[in-house]
């Protein structure tokens, strides 16, 4: 039943007297997710998060259901998932995954998380290309190594050369090589970004010796 004809006040009434109670169990499902399956939705972020390499944030609102569904399509070819996720239970898994260094704020607006398990760098270039051809996809930043990237330092990162091992060999040349060099190869952002990859290769290396 269409409320815009009721008279003004008389919709409360409407209510208390038995508007159809379809009406509002479907509206209470669109707003509010219910506690179990918002924790089962926590729990799979939680272990996306953690297995993730890589995750890379965007914005999607705006894009057509032909556009979203050839988006999906891609990131599944470049063997990375896409999904959209609620910023409240993206910063929970970031929390249970012991995320302290990461920036909070980067969970606002609408979000969408492109999660790459296997190689950094080829999981940006794949979200990069595609955004560099939309005019709708927003990049807004990413996860690495459970540290903040802006979305510069995203970009930096799709155009290092020959994979994840290479930027490895990179981030490990900017800490041990002369820092004149350093400073003559490399802008500032980029420089951030090894750091960022060096420690999460150092994680890695920490987790593959524990095991």
């Amino acid at each position: 039943m269409a409320f815009g004809n009721l008279p003004e006040g008389h919709l409360s009434f409407y209510i208390s007297v038995g508007a159809p109670t379809e009406f509002f169990s479907e509206r209470r499902e669109s707003t509010y997710m219910p506690t179990q399956a918002k924790s089962e939705k926590i729990d799979e972020l939680t272990d996306k998060l953690g297995r993730a390499t890589v995750t890379i944030l965007v914005q999607t609102q705006g894009l057509k259901v032909k556009d979203m569904t050839e988006l999906r399509n891609k990131m599944r070819a470049a063997r990375i998932e896409f999904q959209i996720a609620k910023n409240t239970l993206l910063r929970i898994a970031t929390e249970r995954n012991n995320m302290t260094e990461l920036d909070k704020s980067i969970f606002n607006g609408q979000t969408a998380v492109a999660l790459g398990y296997d190689d950094e760098v080829t999981a940006a270039k794949a979200v990069s290309d595609y955004i560099r051809t939309s005019k709708i996809v927003v990049l807004k930043s990413g996860i690495l190594g459970g540290r903040t990237l802006t979305a510069e330092q995203v970009e930096d990162l799709a155009k290092m050369p020959g994979g994840k091992n290479h930027a490895k060999a990179q981030a490990v040349g900017v800490i041990q090589g002369p820092l004149a060099t350093t400073y003559s190869l490399l802008t500032a952002p980029l420089r951030d970004l090894c750091y960022v990859l060096q420690a999460h290769a150092e994680q890695l290396n920490g987790g593959a010796t524990t095991e």
